[in-house]
């Protein structure tokens, strides 16, 4: 397994994308493996923009 800082890391780069950006990187996939992950990580984005929205953070 990854070092912790490593793993950090990891969370600090998918801070650094946009819905949009996901939504490209979606259209590029080649396998339902790879359209589950962004679809995966484009729901979390939506989840936090949603809690902004109505104030929960």
């Amino acid at each position: 397994m990854e070092n912790i800082n490593e793993q950090n890391n990891l969370y600090e780069q998918f801070l650094k994308y946009s819905y949009k950006d996901l939504e490209e990187s979606f259209k590029k996939t080649k396998t339902k493996e790879e359209q589950d992950f962004y679809v995966a990580l484009s729901d979390i984005i939506l989840q936090k923009e949603q809690e902004r929205a109505i104030g929960k953070n």
